[in-house]
Formats: C-alpha cells, sequence, structure tokens
C-alpha cells in the first residue's frame, strides 16, 4: 500500500501476451490504474524492472520476460497513457519516474535493477537520481540524456498534409529511423504493431517530453552501476549521445552493439538478456560468480540456480 493507502493490486489474464507464465496485473494508484507485465519468482532474491519507451508498452519487453524469468522477478511497467495504464493529463519524465517509483513501493520490490529503453531510459536516469534508495543497478538501452536540436523538414511540412498522408507518413519514417537496414521482419512487425496501436495523444506527449527533458545534472548524481548499450548503426539516439551519457555517469560502462538499430531490445533480444545477467552478476561484487558464460535456455533452471548462489546471503564469521 502507498501511504495514502489509495493502492491495490489485482490481476487480468485477458489479452496479450499470450503467455501463461506472464501476468498481466494492476496498482491502483490515487485512482488511475498502471498496468504491468510480471515473470519469474515473485519472492526471487533479484528484482528486474523493464521501462519501455515512447510510443509502445511492456509488451515491447516479451522477449526479455521470457528470458529473464528463470533467474529473477521481472516487470514490465506500462507508463501512464501506454498499453492499459490510464493516461494522465502532462507527461513529463520526472512524472513518468515517479510513477514508477510508487508501483515499486505497492509491489515491495525493496531495491532493483532498472532497465530502460529510449525515453525509458531517461526515466530510469531520473529514478535513480531521485531515488538512490531504490535502483541498485542501471541498464540503458539507445539512451541519452539530452537530445540534440534538429531542425526537420518533414518536422515543419509534416501537420499541414492530409490525415491518413500524414499517418502514413510518420510510421514510415519511424520504421526507418528505429530500425538497422535487415533486422528480421517479426522484430520490426512487432514494433510497428506497438507504434500503431499507441495513442496519438500519447505519443504526442512523449515527443515533447522527449524533447523538453535535460538529464545533464541528474546524470551525474547517479550512483548506482550503469551498463549503457547502444546500437552502431543507431540513427535515432547514435552512439555520441551514449558516449557523452557514459561520460556523465560515474560508474558507467558502454558497450557497442555492432550492427544493430535503436531497437535492441527486437533486434538482438538474446544478446540483450545475456548483458542483462551479466550485469547483474558483477555488481553482485568480486568473486560471487563463476566465469562461465550463460547460455539462455527457455524452461531450464541452470540460470535462475546461477542467480540464486550469486544472490545468497553472505554468511557472517
Amino acid at each position: 500500500m502507498t501511504t495514502d493507502g489509495s493502492a491495490r493490486v489485482d490481476s487480468d489474464r485477458d489479452g496479450e501476451p499470450d503467455d501463461a507464465e506472464i501476468a498481466r496485473l494492476f496498482v491502483e494508484l490515487a485512482g488511475r490504474q498502471i498496468s504491468y507485465l510480471a515473470a519469474g519468482d515473485p519472492a526471487a532474491l533479484l528484482a528486474i524492472v523493464l521501462v519501455h519507451g515512447s510510443g509502445v508498452s511492456a509488451r515491447y519487453w516479451i522477449n526479455q520476460l521470457r528470458d529473464l524469468r528463470e533467474a529473477a522477478r521481472v516487470v514490465a511497467i506500462d507508463l501512464p497513457g501506454h498499453g492499459k495504464s490510464d493516461p494522465i493529463h502532462t507527461a513529463s519524465v520526472e512524472q513518468y519516474a515517479e510513477a514508477v517509483a510508487k508501483v515499486l513501493e505497492v509491489l515491495g520490490t525493496g531495491p532493483v535493477i532498472v532497465v530502460g529503453h529510449s525515453l525509458g531510459g531517461a526515466v530510469a536516469i531520473s529514478l535513480a537520481a531521485r531515488r538512490p534508495d531504490r535502483v541498485i543497478g542501471l541498464v540503458l538501452l539507445s539512451s541519452c540524456a539530452k537530445l540534440p536540436e534538429v531542425e526537420s523538414v518533414w518536422g515543419r511540412f509534416l501537420p499541414y498534409f492530409p490525415g491518413p498522408l500524414r499517418k502514413l507518413l510518420f510510421f514510415s519514417m519511424a520504421q526507418k529511423l528505429l530500425f538497422a537496414p535487415g533486422v528480421e521482419s517479426r522484430a520490426v512487425s512487432l514494433g510497428m504493431q506497438e507504434l500503431r496501436s499507441c495513442r496519438p495523444e500519447t505519443i504526442l506527449n512523449d515527443l515533447h517530453a522527449a524533447k523538453a527533458m535535460d538529464l545533464t545534472q541528474a546524470a551525474t548524481r547517479v550512483d548506482a552501476p550503469t551498463l549503457i548499450m547502444c546500437g552502431s548503426r543507431d540513427r535515432l539516439t547514435p552512439p555520441e549521445l551514449s558516449r557523452r551519457l557514459s561520460d556523465l555517469i560515474p560508474r558507467s560502462r558502454l558497450h557497442l552493439v555492432e550492427g544493430a538499430g535503436h531497437m535492441l531490445l527486437l533486434e538482438v533480444p538474446a544478446h540483450v538478456s545475456r548483458e542483462i545477467l551479466a550485469f547483474a552478476r558483477s555488481i553482485a561484487g568480486p568473486g560471487t560468480a563463476p566465469s562461465s558464460t550463460v547460455v539462455l535456455r527457455r524452461g531450464r533452471s541452470l540460470v535462475r540456480r546461477l542467480l540464486r548462489w550469486v544472490w545468497r546471503p553472505r554468511q557472517r564469521v
């Protein structure tokens, strides 16, 4: 419960994703519902929170929910106005971060590793800077502290096109910006399906929030270990922005994924999941994890046993 006693958790098994081991749940905060997808053991020692980017929802993390559930309690949140979550009047990175913090309070997760993609990475930075007690580690995918000022010819003239043509051009440009050439059609299909199902006002709010954000100072206050991942062919938040972000966050390291675009979690999902697990082991402390490579196998308990061993309570001498 939150301090005002307005929170409750209930379940809804109707709808996506079609996976019996992934649950659709809701938290009610001050009369608004926040939806999230949950996988893994709720009593697991390790909790990983996934925060999606602009114009999509928690379903964007379907691969990571499946890959990580054997190792941790995994929660993918629908930010306000996205997926099945109720909208808010005005949206900003800080307001999204506060919503995530309140959900974590209700769920009683304790400190978590937060994984954010694109705008979700900015939300994760804001959360870690504002609520350091809630975050033990960050994984930032295709993220930045501040977007550069870029004047686009399309941006100036797109509002003057007729509605159907404007929509067609928007999604066509989005696909080219978001995905690297040669990406599997299934990944592109899932990404574009998410964008098309998002409320138009939510997409607009996200664009305004991204344009207005400046997390330069907040990033310098992040004290948690941080892994920054960026595709070498990311056209929306190119590697240079990730390098700047890495310079700002004191305990960060940068990992470039060769050949990938902006949508890392869809383009190279297994690679992203492996990096998240390796990062979780690295922040557990030196000498706590073996050096052997973890191979993700759905339905197998190898990763779960490994993480339980890594995160087991230390014996007192």
